[in-house]
C-alpha cells in the first residue's frame, strides 16, 4: 500500500517513517509539511518520496492510497476528512481529535467515502497488552472487575510548545490518552466518569495532573492517573479479576514480560519486545490488512472515539464536581 505522511515531525521521524520503509507491505511515496524545505529534507532521509508543502497537494497525488496524519491535534479532523474526500484510507495520530464531536465527524466522513479509519493507539499492538488480552480471554483471571493504568514522570516543555496549548495540549490529551485507551481495552465500554483534571505544579494554561474513576457498562470499575510532575518515568497497568490479576509493569513498548498472579502462585510470562523505531510496524501492517479487506483494524476509530469521549467527560466532571455520563457514539 502506498502511503503519504501529513506532518513530518518527531513521531514521523522516529517511528512512522522507519516502519513504512521496513515493511514489505508498504511504500512511502509522499510527505508534506507547511515548511516545504523541511519536507524535502525529511524526504531525503527516507528514500526520497515526493515532498509537498500542504496536505491539499498530497491528497491529490493519485499514487497515494493511504495517509498517516501526524500533525497537532487541532488539525486531525480537517485532514482526515480531506483525505477521505479524496478516497484515501487514514491512520490518524492520537488523540483522535479535540473532542468527541470532531471524532464523530471523522468517522462519518470515512464511512461516507468508503475508506478505513484508524487511530494510532499503538499500545493495542504492544506485546504485553496482546498477551494480557489472551490470558483474560482464556479465563486465567476470571471476570475482570477492576482495571488501573498510571503514568508518572517529569515533563517541562519549552514555552510556545503546542502540547501545552489549551484545547489540544496538557496531561490528559498528550499522555493520559494512551493509558485511557489501555484502560478501556481491558475494562470495556465506559459509562460514566468522575475526575480531577488540574495543574498542581506547572504554571500552565492546561493540566499537568489527572485522576479518573471510570464505571464500565458491565459493572466493572477503572482508575487512571497521569502525573507530569514526578520523575522518574513510571508506566504500568493492572487488571484485577475475580480469580487473579495481571500486572504489566512497566507498560513499555520495549518491555519483555508481564506477571500473572493467581491464588496458587505467580508466573512471569515472557513476550518479545518491539524494536526501537519500529513500534508502529504491527499497527501499520494490521491497518493495511484491514483496509485491503474492508475490515475493522485493531486500532479502530470507534476505540479512538471512546477515549476522547472519556476525556471530554473527565473535563466536565472536574469542572462541575459531578459524575458525568460518557456521551455515546450513536449509529
Amino acid at each position: 500500500m502506498k502511503f503519504g505522511i501529513i506532518g513530518c515531525g518527531s513521531i514521523a521521524e522516529n517511528s512512522f517513517g522507519p516502519s513504512l520503509l521496513t515493511s514489505e507491505r508498504t511504500d512511502l511515496v509522499a510527505v508534506c509539511r507547511r515548511d516545504l524545505e523541511a519536507a524535502k529534507a525529511f524526504a531525503a532521509r527516507f528514500s526520497s518520496p515526493r515532498a509537498y508543502g500542504s496536505a491539499a497537494e498530497l491528497v491529490r497525488d493519485d499514487r497515494v492510497e493511504a495517509v498517516i496524519v501526524s500533525t497537532p491535534t487541532d488539525t486531525h479532523c480537517d485532514y482526515t476528512c480531506l483525505a477521505a474526500e479524496h478516497g484515501k484510507h487514514v491512520l490518524c495520530e492520537k488523540p483522535m481529535a479535540r473532542n468527541a464531536a470532531e471524532c464523530r465527524e471523522m468517522i462519518a466522513a470515512c464511512r461516507a467515502h468508503g475508506v478505513t479509519l484508524a487511530v494510532a493507539y499503538r499500545r493495542r499492538t504492544c506485546p504485553q497488552v496482546v498477551a494480557a488480552k489472551r490470558l483474560i480471554a482464556a479465563g486465567r483471571i476470571g471476570r475482570v472487575v477492576f482495571a488501573r493504568t498510571h503514568y508518572s514522570g517529569r515533563w517541562d516543555p519549552e514555552a510556545g510548545d503546542w502540547r501545552i496549548e489549551p484545547g489540544i495540549g496538557g496531561a490528559l490529551m498528550e499522555m493520559a490518552s494512551h493509558r485511557i485507551e489501555v484502560l478501556l481495552n481491558f475494562g470495556g465500554r465506559p459509562q460514566s466518569v468522575s475526575a480531577v483534571v488540574d495543574a498542581v505544579d506547572h504554571d500552565w494554561p492546561v493540566d499537568d495532573t489527572d485522576a479518573l474513576i471510570v464505571r464500565f457498562e458491565g459493572g466493572g470499575i477503572g482508575m487512571h492517573s497521569t502525573i507530569l510532575t514526578s520523575p522518574p518515568r513510571h508506566d504500568f497497568a493492572q487488571i484485577d479479576g475475580d480469580g487473579g490479576r495481571i500486572l504489566i509493569d512497566p507498560l513499555e513498548l520495549t518491555a519483555d514480560h508481564l506477571i500473572l498472579e493467581l491464588p496458587d502462585g505467580t508466573e512471569r510470562i515472557e513476550v518479545e519486545p518491539l524494536q526501537e523505531k519500529l513500534f508502529d510496524l504491527p499497527m501499520i501492517e494490521d491497518f493495511v490488512t484491514a483496509a485491503e479487506r474492508g475490515e475493522k483494524p485493531v486500532c479502530d476509530a470507534e476505540s479512538g472515539y471512546w477515549v476522547q469521549a472519556v476525556s471530554d467527560a473527565a473535563c466536565a466532571s472536574s469542572s462541575s464536581g459531578a459524575v458525568v455520563a460518557v456521551e455515546p457514539l450513536g449509529s
